[in-house]
């Protein structure tokens, strides 16, 4: 699914600025899928240029303008039908699984700190998954929730598989 995509879906539950959008971005999808402002704002254009979405200008005294986005019928549509489509087959990149590819040339002591250290890297985003979870469970529906267990799962068994497999690489 792409940024546009994912912009109509959280447009669906109420209008917000591109501000708005970043953190929801950040505060729940960041996990399995994130993007920044600098792909946010120009999905915001195409999305309002191809009547998708309506901007309105909020006038604020001793700020900047605020603007808020809102889906249109067609912008509804355009997610629905996007929500029916066969899912893609997930795109990932990992810093972490690149260094472990490469590792092979590397000397022991550095192997080993490496994968000590991919695991501590879990370890810590699994915390913060779960810290950012207990912030937000009571606002998430059901789905929602699914995502994030689904997400912690993850976390978890990549740490239990990096520490059973650091006793087969090294004994």
């Amino acid at each position: 699914m792409d940024v546009k995509t994912i912009i109509l879906g959280f447009l669906n539950y109420g209008e917000m600025s591109g501000y708005d959008i970043k953190q929801l971005f950040t505060n729940s999808l960041s996990f399995f899928y994130d993007a920044s402002f600098g792909a946010i704002y120009p999905a915001l254009r195409k999305l309002e240029e191809e009547q998708l979405v309506t901007k309105q200008e909020i006038i604020q005294s001793g700020k900047p303008n605020k603007i808020l986005y809102s889906i249109t019928e067609a912008g509804k549509k355009a997610f629905d039908n996007e929500m029916k489509t066969a899912i893609q087959p997930p795109v990932v990149r990992s810093d972490m699984l690149v260094k472990i590819f490469f590792a092979e040339k590397r000397s022991v002591d550095e192997q080993k700190r490496l994968l000590d250290n991919c695991i501590e890297y879990q370890r810590a985003l699994l915390g913060h998954t779960k810290r950012a979870f207990e912030k937000l469970e009571n606002s998430l529906d059901k789905f929602q929730k699914f995502s994030w267990d689904f997400t912690m799962n993850n976390l978890e068994h990549s740490i239990a598989y990096l520490e059973a497999n650091r006793e087969k690489l090294f004994g």
